[in-house]
């Protein structure tokens, strides 16, 4: 599996099997979180490959954005409540498997990954369909200890707070805590070869 960061003005989503929306602050997170992003012609490529079916992942701030351009149904992501940034290693549970990022987790698997942000709260006036992560000490107030979802209308569509990329490897895990975002990449891996 061979990936590349690429520029927001020159992606083009045909040119890939996956996409993923890292973390980070897009466009200085001025509004809110994600909003600015949300509109770009980049985000119109996401779109169009939500809709082909490709699997998209957004991390933390990749999150915000597909929650704002509406493909994570109707939901928010809010200030923490604590109403402060929130950076450390939490626990979560994987709650839905069927999607090409989860595949390779067992059903309540409980793992290791960190947080790090300041509007991760998630609000939604119903629990959305599918969760994919739930946090075990809910650190930021999300409702329903929601970590991640699965968007409704795009099932190959994830959108999690917590950062996998941070805990893909061994090295990258402190004393005491588990590598557990690495079944998120091998999911991936085994969805592009075999499907999901």
């Amino acid at each position: 599996m061979n990936g590349k960061i690429v520029w927001y003005k020159e992606f083009k989503q045909k040119e890939w099997d996956a996409i993923i929306l890292a973390g980070g602050f897009s466009y200085a997170d001025r509004v809110r979180a994600g909003v600015i992003a949300s509109v770009t012609k980049a985000m119109d490529e996401v779109v169009d490959a939500a809709e082909e079916g490709k699997p998209i992942l957004g991390i933390c701030n990749g999150f915000q954005m597909l929650v704002e351009r509406g493909l994570m149904g109707e939901a928010a992501l809010l200030h923490n409540l604590n109403n402060r940034f929130i950076c450390r290693w939490v626990k979560v549970k994987v709650t839905d498997i069927k999607s090409p990022w989860t595949l390779e987790y067992e059903k309540d698997e409980v793992v290791d990954i960190p947080i790090a942000h300041a509007e991760g709260r998630f609000y939604a006036t119903k629990k959305p369909k599918r969760v994919a992560f739930e946090y075990i000490d809910n650190p930021n107030g999300s409702l329903w200890n929601v970590a991640g979802i699965i968007s409704e209308k795009y099932p190959s569509v994830l959108g999690m707070m917590p950062h996998p990329e941070r805990a893909a490897e061994d090295e990258l895990v402190p004393h005491g805590r588990s590598a557990g975002g690495r079944k998120v990449w091998l999911s991936l891996r085994k969805a592009l070869k075999t499907g999901w």
